[in-house]
């Protein structure tokens, strides 16, 4: 770059602030299905994703006989662009004055890095509706991590593409077990020259910033009913939340106080008011929980063990800003198209940046990715 202030007046200037991120933090949308991007490019914001059917085995059959095919019928899941992410900074003429080097640091690498945090924290929340879980909150272990690869083979999903993605402290954790860090095991030396964990167990093993515990902001409710659920039940309707400013999600794990008193893990919740007032769970009820039964959630975080076709993803960028002079370039940042957007606001004379992104995601096989529940 030159040191000019003319530079930051243009869009591909500001692209730098990718160059200098270690995207590593941030790698969901690169584990994921991005097969439907061109469908959405062709035909709008929205695709039906379709659903490999579970197939029962053969029958016997005597050749010349009648034949009768399945009637199946083909589901899908809807995957939307409706995830309008943007976030926009403005320079005063003192600040553009600061060299090329310092207007990067101090400005661009701090927003692009907000915008692929957000990508991966949607993407990593709509991982967390799986059913198919791992309770890890005791510790993980390497015999975790195994259960986790036998559930995906039980599962039926190939070996292709399977990759082990947490937290920092995950992935910490998993540094200081022998079995992945002993030199004669792993027979690399990668993770004590530079603490990184290679393939182990089937799996390639990541680390993202983007996963971390969540803690809504009231873990006490009450079951709500006349008598009770019975056995079999999978959504209740409860009170007594008080969460609408960090209201109970996805990947939750709770217990009620009587009744069925194993742990489940929230797979969707419905709210009034903004508190949350239905929870659907898994696994079923084996126990009626009667009316008036505490649900008591405990803040966790999943490790995400799957393959690429457990969740679709689907990005574009804008094509115009309706500023006037604004100037707009669209670049690829580990395959995701973000806008970046250089204008000057008419009533302040200041020199705003904007960076964006339209996209969607949706988890279509439940069977694909399975959760690692911690509670670190």
């Amino acid at each position: 770059m030159s040191n000019t202030n003319m530079d930051a007046l243009y869009p591909e200037f500001w692209a730098a602030a990718f160059d200098a991120l270690d995207v590593g933090e941030f790698n969901l949308q690169e584990h994921v299905s991005r097969s439907l991007e061109n469908q959405i490019a062709s035909f709008g914001d929205t695709v039906n994703v379709p659903v490999v059917p579970s197939i029962a085995d053969a029958g016997d059959w005597t050749p010349g006989g009648t034949i009768t095919p399945d009637n199946n019928t083909q589901s899908t899941v809807v995957l939307s662009l409706n995830k309008s992410k943007a976030k926009t900074f403005a320079l005063t003429d003192r600040e553009l004055s600061l060299s090329p080097y310092n207007l990067i640091g101090s400005w661009g690498i701090g927003y692009a890095k907000s915008l692929l945090r957000t990508v991966n924290k949607d993407i990593y929340a709509e991982a967390l509706k799986s059913n198919q879980f791992i309770d890890a909150t005791g510790g993980i272990s390497e015999d975790l991590v195994a259960d986790a690869e036998t559930l995906l083979s039980t599962n039926e999903v190939g070996y292709l593409g399977r990759v082990l993605i947490g937290s920092p402290g995950l992935i910490g954790a998993l540094r200081k077990i022998d079995v992945f860090r002993d030199v004669d095991t792993n027979a690399t030396s990668d993770i004590i020259r530079d603490g990184r964990i290679t393939r182990q167990y089937g799996f390639d093993i990541y680390e993202n910033n983007a996963i971390a515990k969540y803690t809504p902001v009231d873990l006490a409710g009450a079951v709500v009913h006349a008598t009770e659920f019975p056995i079999g039940t999978t959504t209740i309707v409860c009170d007594a939340f008080n969460d609408d400013t960090m209201p109970v999600r996805a990947g939750d794990i709770f217990v009620f106080g009587s009744g069925d008193t194993a742990k489940k893990t929230v797979i969707s919740t419905t709210q009034t008011a903004g508190d949350t007032t239905g929870i659907t769970f898994y696994p079923a009820l084996t126990v009626a929980v009667p009316n008036d039964a505490t649900i008591t959630v405990t803040p966790t975080q999943s490790a995400l063990a799957m393959v690429p076709g457990g969740i679709a993803f689907a990005a574009r960028a804008y094509a115009t800003i309706d500023k006037p002079g604004a100037r707009s370039s669209v670049i690829n940042v580990r395959g995701l198209p973000i806008r970046i957007t250089v204008w000057t606001d008419s009533t302040t004379l200041n020199t705003n940046v904007q960076y964006d992104i339209l996209y969607g995601t949706k988890l279509i096989n439940d069977n694909r990715v399975v959760r690692l529940i911690e509670d670190l």
